[in-house]
């Protein structure tokens, strides 16, 4: 049975809920027209086991590049045996291999999972719909399942926490800019390396949205970096357009 219907009368929340409440088995996917963006999550009996986003994958071999686990080379050994026929996904491929371990894959794709469902939590319009299919197959070694409800409870959290930087970055859209700074004496900047990230990407023309894809972080942690950069004068904000 299909559920379906567009966000303003059932809202994202509403819709995990019920998914989460009924149990249910199969693939929710969300498309946005403003956002000409789309994100699928694949429940299992209720519990959240997969997610995925069209603009902004959040992949899981990409994932762990960046976090050191997994080189190009491993990556491109993994897709290439894919492309030869093997079923099996990116990190059953890699966990036989002995490049990561159970527990890593576990760590990644829940991280994977949770940053494409907080982003849909924050989507108040576009359509839904839900289709109802079989479990997924997937080694049990390497499986997955996250607590709707409990994703729920950080997305609220999120969601609060975004609407008090809203004044100054009301959606992805904004640009960040580096700012002029005075002239005087030189100062001593101290950012963390994450931060340092984002700063060397800033350059006027890429918005937040876009600044998130290209470094593969969630566009609630690089607003957070954004804001806490625009709050000690390092940079200005553009509105897209303007």
């Amino acid at each position: 049975m299909a559920i379906e219907g567009p966000l303003r009368e059932l809202g994202i929340h509403d819709v995990f809920q019920l998914l989460d409440l009924s149990r249910k088995t199969g693939t929710l996917r969300v498309y946005s027209p403003e956002k000409n963006n789309e994100g699928s999550v694949y429940f299992d009996a209720g519990t959240i086991v997969a997610a995925t986003m069209k603009s902004n994958p959040h992949l899981l071999g990409t994932i762990l590049e960046r976090s050191g686990k997994a080189t190009p080379a491993d990556l491109a050994r993994a897709t290439a045996m894919q492309r030869a026929g093997d079923k099996r996904r990116v990190g059953e491929i890699l966990v036989a291999h002995g490049i990561v371990t159970p527990r890593d894959i576990d760590r990644f794709m829940r991280q994977q999972i949770e940053t494409v469902v907080f982003d849909l939590m924050s989507w108040s319009e576009g359509f839904f719909s839900f289709t109802e299919e079989p479990p997924r197959p997937i080694r049990k070694d390497i499986a997955v399942r996250v607590s709707t409800e409990s994703l729920l409870m950080e997305g609220a959290r999120r969601i609060d926490e975004w609407s008090l930087m809203a004044d100054k970055i009301p959606d992805a859209r904004v640009i960040p800019l580096l700012a002029t700074l005075d002239d005087g004496p030189e100062s001593f900047i101290d950012l963390l390396p994450r931060e340092w990230e984002v700063l060397s990407i800033i350059d006027g023309e890429r918005n937040l949205h876009e600044i998130a894809k290209r470094l593969v972080l969630p566009e609630f942690e690089v607003a957070k970096i954004i804001y806490g950069m625009l709050s000690t004068g390092l940079i200005d904000i553009s509105l897209q357009g303007t």
